[in-house]
């Protein structure tokens, strides 16, 4: 299996616990979840919640270039504090490839959520990377062992508890959720090919000169993209976009920084602080309240992530070093 970063760095008996990569990794992805379900919070309100109240939702292409744009003028200032050096990069293709598949992620999950409460759209993003690999032992012809069959069931099972109410009640049809679903676990993977694309550029760039082209280049990206649905805003929206704009500056700024400390593997089940955030959101300000079904659906398959991703630094751990025959 191809190791995406180094093992990570043991902390020592004279260093503190909050000096640990392991924790400090942790708190950074735990931030980062929580500005990025802060921003689910304002798509769900600008657009499936505008069109049940009467008014005009704004596309997911314009909110993601909105955020972007914005995102953009809040990173300026902590990028330019670290000097011109920031600016300097030899990774361009990778630049290229990461604004691509951010952008294209961004699109998806902000579609996603303007057509399902924000529960499902997050429970539905931890599908994205079993069935990513299911995927590859249908088309790639790769091993599927027996820990890796168990969770991609107990994920697909999971996803069919969380819309399980609404098929049986008749609220929606089979092939509507089954679209929609789409959404989210594209994003998924988008994200997923994001962060492995990030996690090799800090192995030789700082976080602010990653995060620096990210935005650089998706803004043009996603623009183009706003182009042909453009809505103006209203002049009470504006307030609202500035503020995503500066929850996805900080979310990328955490996660750059957990990305040098720690391990993606290792951060993966901090990212089910979403779901957590997400039912919160949901209640608090939509009365999107989780059913039984969704909250079943959502523990399996939370379940079936963090024990695919335990088993999987198991087998890591157990292989022998490369160039070394067992």
């Amino acid at each position: 299996m191809t190791t995406l970063s180094p093992p990570l760095p043991k902390a020592t008996l004279s260093t503190s616990k909050w000096h640990d990569p392991a924790v400090k990794g942790a708190i950074f992805k735990v931030c980062s979840c929580l500005c990025f379900s802060g921003i689910n919070g304002f798509v769900r309100y600008f657009t499936l919640n505008a069109a049940e109240t009467g008014l005009t939702p704004l596309p997911a292409t314009e909110l993601a270039f909105f955020e972007s744009f914005f995102g953009l003028l809040f990173m300026l200032p902590f990028v330019l504090a670290t000097g011109v050096a920031t600016f300097k990069t030899k990774n361009h293709l990778l630049n290229i490839a990461r604004a691509f598949t951010a952008s294209m992620g961004i699109v998806l999950w902000f579609t996603g959520l303007s057509k399902m409460p924000i529960i499902q759209v997050v429970a539905f993003k931890y599908c994205g990377p079993l069935f990513t690999i299911l995927g590859a032992k249908i088309f790639l012809g790769e091993k599927c062992g027996w820990a890796r069959a168990i969770a991609i069931g107990t994920a697909i099972f999971g996803a069919f508890l969380v819309t399980g109410s609404e098929l049986f009640s008749g609220d929606r049809a089979w092939i509507d959720v089954s679209l929609a679903a789409l959404f989210p676990i594209g994003a998924s993977a988008c994200y997923v090919a994001s962060a492995v694309l990030g996690k090799k550029q800090v192995k030789t760039e700082s976080p602010q000169t990653v995060c620096l082209y990210l935005f650089l280049l998706s803004v043009p990206i996603l623009g183009t993209a706003a182009a042909f649905q453009w809505v103006t805003p209203l002049a009470w929206q504006w307030p609202y976009l500035i503020s995503m704009g500066g929850l996805l500056a900080a979310a990328y700024i955490f996660l750059q920084h957990a990305y040098v400390v720690a391990d993606i593997t290792y951060l993966v089940p901090m990212s089910f602080t979403r779901l957590i955030a997400g039912a919160a959101i949901g209640m608090m300000f939509f009365q999107e309240w989780p059913t039984l079904w969704a909250a079943g659906g959502s523990f399996l398959i939370l379940l079936a992530t963090i024990s695919l991703c335990r088993h999987e630094l198991q087998h890591k751990a157990a292989l022998p070093p490369q160039g070394v025959t067992a």
